[in-house]
């Protein structure tokens, strides 16, 4: 399996074709392990699933554009660039989809830098699985939350 393969290629499919009570999640890191053991940790979950993955700037846009994902999960410290500058990147194709940002440190000057990219947040690789999950699910909880408030445009 190359790093740029879809690691879940059943739910490869246009968005009319999801369960839409299924949240699909993208995974931006670059350590193979790490994003085969949480897509198993998603996947495991009735709720959640893995749409994709990646880590070249290039294919993962392409691919986030296509997939059109609930939720992006990127990797705080990767090995071509900072997950900040992915995730700038990525907002121009999926302004309004909320980031998951992984980190092996908790860094809060990163989260002060990265506050432009609302809705967003964070969670340790290192902890527990069931925080990570419980990440997922309170990030979009929180957009949710975020996307109430925006003024409408009746």
């Amino acid at each position: 399996m190359s790093p740029e393969s879809n690691i879940n290629e059943g739910n490869d499919r246009p968005r009319e074709a999801i369960n839409p009570w299924v949240t699909r999640v993208y995974i931006v890191d670059d350590h193979p392990f790490f994003t085969f053991a949480l897509t198993s940790l998603i996947n495991s979950e009735a709720d959640l699933t893995v749409c994709g993955s990646g880590i070249e700037q290039g294919s993962v846009l392409s691919a986030v554009a296509r997939l059109e994902p609930d939720l992006l999960l990127i990797d705080v410290n990767l090995m071509q660039q900072d997950g900040l500058t992915m995730a700038a990147a990525l907002r121009q194709v999926s302004r309004g989809v909320p980031i998951l940002f992984l980190s092996s440190l908790q860094n809060p000057q990163f989260e002060i830098d990265s506050r432009w990219l609302e809705p967003c947040s964070f969670v340790e690789k290192t902890k527990d699985p069931v925080d990570i999950i419980t990440a997922i699910r309170q990030t979009l909880t929180k957009f949710r939350v975020f996307h109430n408030q925006l003024p409408s445009n009746h």
